[in-house]
């Protein structure tokens, strides 16, 4: 780790920019393909593929343009109360004092039932109580793609994944140093009848 100071007081805001970005060329190059298929296509089910993808793309590009350029929108948040995530349909903190650990480490998943590997991920360790009190959902659907990717089993704890790729100009050593530099001064309990 490099000696580089945190102030661990200071509210550090990691953007959506860099997601909503790279989510927004997806879009537009479904919608560019759809087009491309759907005018060239004669009849039959390369049109419904190619007028269907443009139904979808379309407007999930605006979307995607919109929180992109959008000011202020965190993704991750750091504070001296915990971490705020908005990485799943529900918001949640993780308060310094319940995580357990902070490590990095490499995420192996599947994506369209392909092998991926995140190397060098920062997660922190939390006890699966309080994953299923307060993170888990139970519907599939709800959680989207890549809750295998945020949130995995270690044991009788969970990691809760900051991905250092999603994150606008921040490397993996930065986001593990300032996260691990807060839980050093916050993650302690108080002390009992304070």
């Amino acid at each position: 780790m490099s000696g580089a100071y945190v102030d661990v007081n200071a509210r550090l805001v990691w953007s959506r920019s860099k997601l909503h970005r790279t989510r927004f060329t997806v879009a537009v190059t479904g919608l560019v393909a759809g087009l491309v298929i759907a005018l060239l296509a004669d009849k039959g089910r390369d049109l419904v593929i190619g007028w269907g993808s443009v139904a979808v793309c379309f407007p999930w590009s605006f979307y995607e343009l919109y929180w992109w350029k959008k000011p202020n929108t965190a993704l991750i948040e750091l504070l001296p109360q915990g971490i705020i995530f908005r990485t799943t349909t529900e918001h949640f903190i993780v308060p310094w004092q319940e995580i357990k650990g902070v490590e990095s480490t490499n995420i192996h998943t599947t994506f369209r039932g392909k092998p991926v590997t995140f190397n060098n991920v920062t997660v922190v360790l939390v006890s699966q109580l309080f994953y299923d009190r307060v993170i888990h959902v139970d519907n599939f659907i709800m959680r989207g793609p890549g809750w295998d990717a945020n949130f995995i089993p270690k044991g009788e704890l969970m990691e809760v994944a900051i991905h250092h790729e999603i994150l606008p100009s921040v490397t993996a050593e930065t986001v593990r140093r300032e996260v691990e530099e807060r839980w050093k001064v916050f993650g302690k309990a108080p002390p009992l009848g304070v």
